[in-house]
């Protein structure tokens, strides 16, 4: 997919994710680009990411849930998303919720909003994280027992995309929990959207109004940027 255009096989979009900047380090061009084909787009956030600290000083443990509450926010506007629904469950303990309560809240918003296509982390929830391997597992459950069908995408990075993240992950430690992030050729995979360059100022925009994580990744690789965030990569779920 190499044009705003060619995101309309969509259809209307779900993204459903752990914590805020999970969507928009991994859809911010595929959203953007179906709100400007006036595509629904609903965004589904698990928890407030209120344990991602990285400056204690600048976005303290005390005041970092309301933080990264208001850079979402924000982050959404740029993209044009004005449908979000935080689930409020608590950072770092997803693995913990009760797995039918949340089904079954995710099964209403699904047959609510009755989205074609949804997006979420794989079964290895990209960096090894537990909250997004959590999130992954509530996501198929809930897709396979809605009333309303929708096709479900994993999301991964392209083998490019992780040749370009190798020399970022020694300094940010992106996928700190994984030895390796799911990869697929560009070719291979479902959904692959190669942001250009109104896409690619929107995601980093996005991504800017993010600094509690971004900041780092923002300065230190800014020349980087477009072969480490500039593809969207999904592979198709399969019972």
């Amino acid at each position: 997919m190499k044009t705003a255009s060619s995101i309309t096989q969509l259809g209307s979009i779900m993204g459903i994710w752990a914590h805020p900047d999970d969507e928009t380090f991994s859809m911010a061009g595929i959203m953007a680009a179906a709100v400007k084909n006036n595509q629904q787009v609903v965004c589904i956030t698990a928890t407030r990411g209120e344990a991602g600290v990285q400056d204690e000083v600048r976005w303290p443990t005390a005041r970092l849930g309301d933080i990264r509450t208001k850079e979402l926010k924000e982050a959404l506007s740029v993209l044009g998303v004005k449908e979000h629904i935080f689930l409020d469950y608590n950072d770092g303990s997803c693995a913990d919720v009760d797995v039918h309560e949340v089904v079954d809240r995710l099964i209403e918003l699904i047959d609510t909003h009755k989205p074609d296509s949804i997006f979420t982390f794989g079964p290895d929830g990209m960096t090894g994280h537990s909250d997004h391997q959590a999130v992954s597992a509530w996501t198929v459950a809930a897709v396979n027992k809605a009333a309303h069908k929708s096709v479900l995408y994993f999301a991964l990075q392209t083998t490019e995309q992780y040749e370009a993240s190798i020399e970022a992950d020694k300094h940010l430690n992106l996928f700190f929990n994984i030895n390796k992030p799911p990869t697929k050729n560009q070719q291979d995979c479902d959904v692959c959207f190669c942001l250009d360059n109104e896409y690619m100022s929107l995601k980093k925009k996005a991504l800017a109004k993010m600094p509690s994580q971004t900041e780092k990744l923002l300065c230190t690789f800014k020349h980087q940027l477009p072969l480490i965030i500039g593809t969207e990569a999904f592979t198709r779920y399969t019972k």
